[in-house]
């Protein structure tokens, strides 16, 4: 169960995701799946791949929240870590 001041940072999150990619919310939470480990957010698309730019975007969003880009599993889960120093 996440903790309430993450719950709302998450939801922080997906907006600005939603935003950047100037999408409507309800079609980006229809499209995303995020998950909560420890310190990583998993994203899973539930539809297509998303084009170059989008993913290039969405790393820009979560990274505005201390998420850096990690790996991607599967050609359709993003991992973000927090807390990973920046080069």
């Amino acid at each position: 169960m996440l903790e309430p001041n993450f719950a709302n940072t998450l939801a922080a999150i997906e907006l600005n995701v939603a935003r950047k990619l100037n999408w409507d919310y309800e079609q980006f939470k229809n499209c995303f799946s995020f998950t909560v480990n420890k310190e990583a957010i998993e994203i899973e698309s539930n539809t297509n791949t998303l084009t170059e730019p989008e993913v290039e975007i969405l790393k820009q969003a979560l990274l505005d929240y201390g998420f850096q880009y990690k790996k991607t599993v599967n050609d359709c889960i993003l991992v973000f870590e927090q807390n990973v120093e920046l080069r």
